[in-house]
């Protein structure tokens, strides 16, 4: 008998959902990847979606924007450390007081 995980692996290659799987994978990474970059203030952002290939970040303010477009390079690597993820940059948007 073969262990699931191959042929759950191989159902998401044919589906082609394994790309899609890895690109999400990128949300969860971001907590850490911006603590490696920013340090505890880090968590003042929040990856909130996906768009192609970047990360959609909310942040409190235009100096967080800022930060984030100065160290995108530095950011997308801790990323891809982080996560098998196509990611390739990363969009800050403005956070509400709803949604953060």
């Amino acid at each position: 008998m073969r262990p699931i995980g191959g042929a759950i692996d191989r159902a998401l290659r044919k589906l082609g959902l394994e790309r899609d799987i890895a690109r999400v994978s990128a949300l969860d990474a971001w907590p850490g990847a911006a603590r490696d970059v920013f340090g505890p203030s880090a968590g003042a952002t929040r990856a909130v979606g996906l768009s192609e290939r970047a990360l959609i970040v909310a942040v409190p303010d235009a100096t967080w924007s800022g930060e984030i477009r100065l160290r995108e390079a530095e950011l997308v690597a801790a990323i891809a450390r982080r996560a098998a993820s196509d990611i390739d940059h990363i969009r800050t948007v403005p956070a509400t007081e709803r949604g953060h």
